[in-house]
């Protein structure tokens, strides 16, 4: 399976209302102003722009978030946990709704009431230090409340990242990786995700092998492989990826002339 990623600049800042359709009607979308005011419609994750929803099966989504230099995304909501591999990592500051950039407080939020102060403007400069997202990591707390937000790029350089979504009631903590079908130690485990890396030298390939739950492999380094199993996946840069539902037999080769890691996401359920 190939798949390209092309790079959607500048979407915040040429858009100021586009007129689509949404389960029949006709829906406008217009940007919040400068203070984080005015968005409709405030959309979910998977329907953000920069967000790009590139494959579901069932409650499981793989997203491409993609933010160039300067730009800023559309307030999105986040409702069930998420993993993330960063590929491309770029400073970048995140605005609730209802509250200044960087106040850094989770929760849905709400808009200003019509009496309230304007929130205050963005930054004209990110603070000294600050990244975007650890280069792994699970975020957890959107199970337990659901946040709505925006990000701005204030780095120079793109900030990608693959995102995972795993819309169920997470997994069963007591089954072990053993009998997950997993032969090595996971990197990270909680009850909605456990994730593995899989590291192979040119010509190496993994044994074929299956698991009881649906698995996302992501590419980490640079190099060439392929994942066979009810479907063949391409990997050739850092973020491409393959899905392999539960019991689907599947193999990771490295096809490449160098070392290639790969992240297997199980992505559990119940």
């Amino acid at each position: 399976m190939r798949r390209s990623f092309s790079l959607v600049c500048g979407v915040c800042a040429v858009i100021a209302g586009v007129a689509i359709g949404v389960s029949g009607q006709t829906v406008t979308w217009q940007l919040a102003d400068a203070t984080g005011n005015g968005q409709t419609p405030i959309m979910p994750v998977h329907q953000e722009p920069h967000h790009r929803q590139v494959f579901q099966h069932g409650a499981m989504r793989i997203l491409d978030l993609q933010l160039p230099p300067g730009d800023v995304s559309w307030f999105h909501t986040h409702e069930w946990p998420v993993y993330y591999l960063t590929t491309s990592d770029s400073p970048t500051v995140s605005q609730n709704l209802g509250e200044e950039w960087g106040a850094g407080r989770r929760g849905r939020g709400a808009p200003p009431a019509a009496n309230a102060a304007p929130a205050a403007a963005p930054p004209s400069a990110p603070p000294a230090g600050v990244r975007g997202r650890p280069h792994l990591m699970s975020d957890l707390s959107y199970a337990e409340r659901p946040n709505t937000h925006r990000i701005r790029n204030d780095g120079p350089t793109l900030f990608r990242a693959m995102v995972v979504v795993n819309e169920t009631a997470g997994g069963d903590e007591t089954v072990t990786e053993q009998q997950a079908g997993f032969s090595d130690k996971s990197i990270s485990s909680n009850k909605w995700f456990r994730a593995y890396r899989i590291a192979l030298a040119p010509g190496e390939k993994t044994p074929p092998h299956q698991h009881k739950a649906p698995v996302v492999v992501l590419q980490d380094t640079a190099g060439k492989g392929l994942g066979a199993g009810g479907m063949t996946f391409e990997f050739n840069e850092p973020g491409q990826w393959a899905f392999f539902d539960a019991g689907d037999r599947h193999q990771i080769s490295n096809t490449g002339a160098g070392r290639l890691e790969l992240i297997e996401v199980e992505v559990r359920r119940k």
